[in-house]
């Protein structure tokens, strides 16, 4: 499944995190799951919020996975 096509039930069957990214600033944050209800898809998120850091519409909402060989979640880096 793509990630355009994932929604909130899937992260958290899946045991994903919802991470945001701002095209502009390049901040990276992650979004807590309770926010948002089952059905909502990840890539729609992103185009309803604004980066706190530089008020950028340029937002984009994506499924996090751990790194497969570390097993902790990605840091926050562009």
């Amino acid at each position: 499944m793509a990630d355009t096509e994932i929604c909130i039930a899937d992260l958290r069957e899946q045991g994903l995190r919802l991470g945001i990214h701002c095209a502009s600033c390049v901040r990276f944050r992650y979004l807590k799951l309770d926010r948002y209800g089952d059905g909502e898809i990840v890539s729609e998120i992103g185009r309803t919020l604004t980066c706190s850091r530089c008020l950028s519409k340029e937002v984009e909402a994506r499924a996090v996975r751990r790194d497969a060989a570390t097993g902790y979640w990605p840091a926050e880096y562009a």
